[in-house]
């Protein structure tokens, strides 16, 4: 199977079968105005560590998949090593940063084709501006 293959089923999977997704009614969603797509997200912890990164939302599979992932990527993380990893993936995204450098997050490195693809950006981002939002206010 050749790594764009590879990257396509990981996405599918991730929308399909979304990991950590549950009723977050109570939160007010990051919202793409252009598109529609919307995305909370909840940090269960304290200031320190996360337990957990839920997500509620809907949208397009990249946006969905997206949280998904970084739902799962983020859990059990420091919040330092969160923002960290945050701000590595939005300048991957944009591409002030190699691609490569995503390679070593997991699932994550299926959303590096976004970069070629630039009106899925903000679909790609959506979720992570959402859980910066969320860490800033730790």
């Amino acid at each position: 199977m050749a790594f764009d293959e590879l990257y396509q089923e990981i996405i599918r999977d991730h929308y399909k079968n979304p990991r950590n997704k549950r009723e977050l009614s109570h939160l007010k969603a990051v919202e793409n105005p252009s598109c529609g797509d919307s995305v909370k997200v909840l940090l269960d912890g304290d200031s320190q560590h996360i337990e957990n990164v839920y997500f509620d939302g809907s949208g397009c599979s990249i946006s969905m998949c997206s949280a998904s992932m970084m739902s799962e990527l983020l859990t059990g993380k420091t919040v330092p090593e969160a923002k960290q990893i945050v701000s590595q993936f939005l300048g991957v995204i944009r591409g002030e940063q190699p691609a490569d450098s995503l390679d070593d997050l997991g699932d994550i490195a299926a959303l590096k084709g976004v970069i070629e693809l630039p009106v899925r950006v903000k679909c790609a981002t959506l979720a992570w501006h959402a859980v910066e939002q969320a860490l800033g206010d730790l």
